[in-house]
């Protein structure tokens, strides 16, 4: 089991082995996955894959990993 990380204030990132996910707030407010494993690099020519979600919740649902994302936020937004 992994763990997010905090990067910066807007960005957070989730690391298994060769899998890297990283979470980043758009300046519209909504949110992209950027997802770095071998399927993607092999698919986008070395290039991850990029999802956009227009809440948090939404991340939630598409990846269950990331389930307790918006918890983790809103605990260093306040």
């Amino acid at each position: 089991m992994s763990i997010i990380q905090q990067i910066d204030s807007n960005t957070f990132q989730k690391t298994s082995g060769a899998n890297t996910m990283t979470l980043n707030r758009d300046k519209t407010g909504g949110w992209e996955m950027m997802t770095s494993n071998a399927s993607t690099r092999a698919w986008n020519q070395g290039m991850p894959s990029l999802k956009r979600f227009s809440s948090l919740a939404a991340v939630e649902n598409h990846y269950k990993s990331w389930r307790g994302v918006t918890n983790l936020i809103a605990d260093h937004t306040q």
